[in-house]
């Protein structure tokens, strides 16, 4: 048996996992949970063995990831055999590596509660739990600002007041790192060549990131995983001055902008239809939102470009980015200048995993589809922590 991690990827109201042999990248099982606290399912599978059924979730995390462990105890080898729990944390400020999940790590994601509710709450909530349940197994937790620690000082300060930045650790931090690091491992091994590569992760939460060398350089989210493009209901970049106006004239508290920013803007404020970008695409009724999506990644990606000196390759993931070929032709058309084409021949294709090349044979630039495994990436990193390297 090789060195088997166990990588859970924590939502509010549902969550999956993978359980990777590490050394080999294989999925020894893997599933997920939804609905937790309403009418919670899980359906897990290993191989062929497929078991689904309903929780007693009153106790909220606690039977959700005991389940796991008995599916894993019963069907893959045995409960010993996990060397490591990863988990795919989000935010714990100047914390931005992989570590051990101790209780001053909790101390320091709490912190940030407030900027990242929908991600740190819950996954403290099952960190502490399987504290108590697997107490002799190390956790680790794979911040996805890690990705972004070779980000140089001078693209990450904020122009404030330098005591203050330092006082409250206001700096960009960049978010999606399981994603975009993927990207980086990946294209090491399908295209070796390309040194200079632009990651767009475009889904219900999006961002960019320029990596060089195979370590990122700059990204468009920032402080908080709110900022940079327009996402599903999360507004991305705007000026800081139209937040305090619309605070002073609608009487709106922290909390209340907070909310608003976080469930009422993006694509759901713009288009006033949904916050799917495949029903805004359906409706024909909202074709200046989806320019304004395709114009705030290109302009982006119009950034990176000498950030880079150059670009060998972009790779598009997330659900749009995967599904949408109008999205990506409309963010490439802004590269005709510079001889980037798609080929539309592989309009219709469908990828379940890898990548998939869409650029033309001519293009100056090659553009790919990825399916990221972001999991893979916890799980490579707690093998690191624990080993020590």
């Amino acid at each position: 048996m090789g060195f088997n991690v166990l990588v859970l990827n924590i939502g509010s109201t549902s969550f999956k996992f993978k359980y990777y042999d590490v050394e080999k990248e294989n999925i020894v099982a893997q599933g997920k949970i939804t609905n937790i606290r309403l009418d919670c399912k899980y359906s897990f599978k290993t191989g062929e063995k497929l078991v689904e059924g309903e929780i007693n979730d009153s106790d909220g995390y606690r039977s959700c990831l005991k389940k796991i462990l008995d599916f894993i105890n019963e069907y893959c080898g045995g409960f010993d055999n996990i060397k490591a729990i990863g988990f795919k944390t989000v935010m714990a400020g100047k914390i931005n590596y992989p570590c051990i999940l101790d209780s001053n790590v909790l101390d320091e994601m709490r912190k940030y509660n407030f900027i990242a509710p929908a991600h740190n709450i819950p996954y403290i909530e099952a960190i502490e739990t399987m504290q108590k349940l697997t107490p002799d197994i190390p956790l680790i937790g794979s911040f996805e600002t890690g990705f972004h620690k070779t980000i140089p000082e001078y693209a990450y300060i904020y122009s404030i007041d330098k005591n203050v930045a330092d006082e409250y650790s206001i700096r960009k931090y960049g978010f999606h790192g399981a994603a975009h690091s993927f990207v980086a491992h990946k294209f090491s091994e399908v295209e070796p060549y390309a040194k200079k590569i632009i990651s767009i992760h475009l889904g219900g939460s999006s961002s960019l990131c320029a990596i060089k060398d195979g370590c990122s350089v700059d990204t468009s989210m920032g402080f908080s995983p709110q900022s940079g493009l327009p996402m599903n209901d999360r507004t991305g970049d705007i000026d800081v001055f139209a937040i305090l106006y619309l605070m002073e004239q609608k009487g709106m508290s922290p909390t209340d902008m907070r909310e608003f920013l976080s469930s009422k803007c993006g694509l759901l404020g713009m288009s006033g239809i949904s916050s799917d970008m495949q029903k805004i695409v359906e409706s024909n009724e909202a074709e200046t939102v989806i320019d304004a999506y395709a114009y705030a990644v290109a302009k982006f990606i119009g950034s990176y470009i000498p950030v880079l000196g150059g670009l060998d390759l972009i790779s598009f993931s997330g659900g749009i980015g995967e599904n949408s070929f109008l999205i990506k032709q409309k963010i490439c058309k802004y590269f005709d200048y510079m001889g980037i084409k798609l080929d539309c021949s592989k309009q219709d294709a469908k990828i379940k995993s890898g990548t998939l090349k869409i650029s033309s044979d001519d293009s100056t630039v090659k553009v790919y589809t990825t399916v990221v495994d972001e999991e893979l990436m916890v799980a490579k990193n707690a093998y690191k922590v624990v080993k020590g390297e």
